[in-house]
């Protein structure tokens, strides 16, 4: 395993090789993992110390308060909610402080840009929404022991092949295909 421009990671199979988006990828072990904790109730929360206060508008405040519940089944511990401020107490286990505001500036984005239908699921959108958020970027350098992480809790994933949000998260080159290039 190795990795490619700090975007890509290469692994070998029988056939020839296997180029994977290191950023899809990762969205996508963490959209079925999130998915998994939210229908199953099995998040854990990490304590914080000193509570979290986020300054948000009214609008934003009205849609964090819709899908409080959601994000509760997914480690966000929320101690007190004013007109203006959220305030939390406990983060699900590997979020960082410096991340949060972020992860809800990305939340009321995606929630106010999804266009609901009849398959539309506040755990769905929550998950992917905390996947794009937390997922590694391109442009990263992966340790070794990273890479194969990816590489094998990626091929474990119910989808593998697509990211949440559609898009091709592998390709395969088959040997034969390399040997045409060089004939």
């Amino acid at each position: 395993t190795f990795q490619l421009h700090n975007k890509y990671i290469i692994n070998t199979i029988k056939s020839g090789m296997v180029v994977i988006d290191q950023n899809r990828a990762h969205e996508r072990i963490l959209y079925e993992d999130y998915l998994r904790k939210t229908t199953v109730n099995e998040a854990v929360s990490q304590q914080l110390l000193f509570p979290l206060q986020l300054n948000l508008s009214t609008s934003d405040i009205n849609i964090i308060k819709d899908v409080q519940q959601a994000l509760e089944t997914t480690g966000f511990v929320f101690s007190t909610s004013t007109n203006e401020t959220v305030e939390l107490k406990g983060l699900p286990v590997g979020v960082k402080e410096s991340d949060v505001s972020n992860i809800f500036d990305q939340l009321i984005h995606d929630i106010e840009n999804e266009i609901p239908d009849v398959n539309f699921s506040v755990s769905d959108l929550l998950s992917k929404s905390l996947a794009k958020s937390l997922a590694i970027k391109n442009g990263k350098k992966l340790e070794r022991e990273e890479q194969e992480f990816i590489v094998n809790t990626l091929f474990s994933c119910k989808e593998p092949s697509i990211s949440p949000a559609n898009k091709t998260v592998f390709t395969t080159l088959k040997v034969e295909e390399l040997d045409k290039k060089f004939n």
